[in-house]
């Protein structure tokens, strides 16, 4: 536990048994009341503060606290004077016996509570550590992509919606050519996070050997569907970019992707008819391709940002983002997927993972 949580803690131990004080003086007061209720009031808070410690860093040290209290009690209260509490006349007295019953009732009360604490306790701190440790893999497995080629320039981002996301961007070279994709998990949390892992170790094993994108696509269904559970499946936005002037693209399941002709100002949706990755076993996949020329740009994107729904319950929906990318076209591709997504938040509270992967030729 936190030193910060750990004092917040003892803070709330200290005041829970400095209420004792005030009802040992309501039994047994003393001449000069003032400074013996202040004694009694800190000493049950500092007790119960002692034990409290010793419940969080050294349970097993609880027995020789209990002695030490013992001995303390015996030794020390000849010496206090009017500060000392007379036990004998506290029982003899029905408010004396109330008080010592409200004592063990708080004392068996913060036992069970210190207990409670300790179980739960390691159990939040031993999810909350998987959980940082979750973030950290999802972020060195799906960092923000920024790179330039001799004709080609790449941006990509992943915004997951919790600790770990189930949406990958990645970005490989292969020779002369350029390969970008975009897979969407279903679901949420660590499980989606455990298979984009294994989608993005797939695809780059898969991509020493062939960058077709047909191919790719049926290697990567052929392997994930046999290490999937039945509900689960991936949708994926496949571009494969060399020196000529074609995108080769295939989509699986996924949104389209737009492309933005800087020739005539329009965006077109490009797609293919797959189904998503792991629905079937042995499955056929499709691709195409399209002339891209100077100033043209693909945009890849999970439903993440489309989706995104106002008070309304209206979707932001394909449209809008095709009027980002021709209101913004000539803005660096950095600050196009920015203003994509920080609109998108603009119009609607973000409820899943939202990735962006932007593909321009120079």
């Amino acid at each position: 536990m936190p030193w910060a949580a750990r004092l917040q803690f003892l803070q709330a131990v200290f005041f829970t048994f400095s209420g004792v004080g005030f009802l040992l003086d309501l039994a047994n007061p003393r001449p000069g009341r003032t400074l013996h209720i202040v004694f009694l009031v800190f000493m049950g808070g500092a007790i119960g503060v002692a034990y409290g410690f010793c419940f969080m860093r050294a349970p097993k040290l609880l027995p020789v606290l209990v002695a030490v209290h013992v001995v303390l009690a015996f030794v020390l209260t000849p010496h206090l004077g009017s500060l000392a509490v007379d036990w004998a006349q506290v029982a003899n007295t029905a408010d004396g016996v109330d008080v010592i019953g409200c004592l063990f009732a708080i004392l068996l009360g913060y036992v069970f509570f210190v207990r409670f604490v300790r179980k739960q306790g390691l159990h939040y701190f031993r999810v909350q550590t998987e959980i940082e440790l979750a973030e950290q893999i999802h972020r060195s497995l799906v960092p923000p992509i920024a790179r330039h080629g001799s004709q080609e320039e790449f941006y990509g981002v992943s915004v997951p919606s919790g600790e770990m996301g189930g949406d990958l961007v990645d970005l490989v070279q292969d020779g002369n050519t350029w390969i970008g994709y975009l897979a969407d998990v279903s679901g949420h949390g660590v499980p989606s996070g455990v298979l984009m892992a294994m989608v993005k170790s797939a695809v780059r094993m898969r991509l020493a050997a062939s960058s077709e994108p047909q191919v790719i696509l049926e290697d990567l269904n052929r392997v994930i569907s046999e290490l999937i559970a039945a509900e689960m499946f991936v949708t994926l936005a496949f571009v494969s970019l060399g020196k000529s002037n074609d995108l080769h693209f295939a989509t699986a399941g996924h949104l389209p992707i737009l492309h933005f002709r800087s020739a005539t100002g329009s965006v077109c949706e490009l797609s293919t008819p797959n189904p998503p990755i792991g629905i079937f076993k042995e499955q056929k996949f499709t691709s195409s391709h399209v002339e891209f020329s100077s100033g043209d740009i693909a945009v890849l994107l999970t439903d993440g940002l489309t989706e995104a729904a106002n008070e309304n319950e209206e979707e932001y929906g394909l449209e809008r983002v095709k009027q980002q990318v021709t209101k913004h076209c000539g803005e660096s591709l950095k600050v196009l997927c920015e203003m994509m997504l920080g609109e998108a938040r603009k119009f609607g509270k973000q409820i899943d993972d939202q990735s962006v992967l932007l593909v321009r030729r120079l």
